[in-house]
């Protein structure tokens, strides 16, 4: 299955991108868009699931230093979908356009349009849901942790990382005969997770999982030691587009190297792309 892949894959790179973003170009039609006037969009369309989309203004590189992106409301977005669906996204605040619960994307092969109309300009995308992942398997389904209490202090020389455990990575694979991109989520499903490692003055650690680069390869590698709480762990493959890789490498992109991140979106920044996931369950147990 695919969970609610928004809150696991959310591309926290886009914002890391403004630097990047300070750049006007031409747009389709060949005349200038100047700095700041093109909308960033955010959009991953997985089968079985309602369409959310998140828009922010670009950032104008004439007032980088005082600028920071914000959410776009009151627009009218329309998607629609070469199996005849049309969806009609309703604005719920902070730039979140979302469809209604019951209309959801279609399976692997649907096309999708979307376009909207922003600064005078019609914004455009298209894109097609990949296939699931196959072959998809982890060689370990249960691995075990010493919890490690440091809630007096590390004089005790109790140190995370410091113990006996088998930090033998757990190895996650998939058939990939045409070098396409996935990539791993590890995400922690328990609703009160217990830490490995208790920390000093009642200090909890907010992050329940991890997320890793995308590769167009077979294997990834899960290592004991990233995980932060006992528990079930949902371990989601998920197939995407050779778009978010290019994005995602575009990260690394500064305001010493200025350039234009790649974006498939007509008149417009970010992504707006089809998804695929298989999930698998590991548990983390205490030893």
């Amino acid at each position: 299955m695919i969970q609610t892949f928004v809150m696991h894959i959310k591309p926290y790179f886009i914002v890391a991108l403004a630097g990047a973003l300070l750049v006007g170009c031409l747009d389709d039609t060949n005349t200038v868009t100047k700095s700041g006037d093109k909308p960033i969009i955010e959009a991953y369309l997985a089968p079985g699931h309602p369409v959310s989309m998140f828009v922010y203004t670009e950032i104008s590189y004439e007032n980088a230093a005082d600028s920071t992106s914000m959410p776009i409301n009151g627009l009218q977005i329309q998607i629609s979908g070469n199996n005849g669906q049309s969806f009609k996204l309703t604005n719920v605040g902070e730039g979140i356009y979302k469809s209604s619960s019951d209309q959801v994307i279609g399976p692997a092969g649907t096309a999708y349009e979307m376009n909207f109309s922003y600064n005078g300009r019609t914004i455009s995308a298209s894109t097609t849901i990949p296939p699931k992942p196959v072959g998809f398997t982890i060689n370990e389904t249960e691995i075990y942790r010493t919890q490690r209490n440091l809630s007096g202090g590390l004089g005790s020389g109790a140190f995370p990382g410091g113990n006996n455990d088998d930090n033998t990575a757990v190895e996650a694979t998939w058939t990939n005969p045409n070098q396409e991109y996935f990539f791993l989520s590890v995400q922690n499903i328990e609703s009160s997770p217990e830490q490995i490692t208790i920390l000093p003055n009642g200090n909890t650690l907010p992050v329940r999982g991890f997320t890793n680069e995308p590769v167009n390869s077979t294997v990834a590698n899960i290592s004991p030691q990233s995980l932060s709480y006992f528990g079930r762990y949902d371990v989601i493959l998920y197939r995407v587009g050779a778009d978010y890789a290019a994005l995602y490498k575009s990260a690394g992109t500064t305001t010493q190297n200025l350039s234009t991140p790649p974006s498939s979106i007509s008149n417009g920044l970010g992504i707006f792309t089809g998804i695929n996931a298989d999930t698998l369950l590991l548990s983390v147990l205490k030893k």
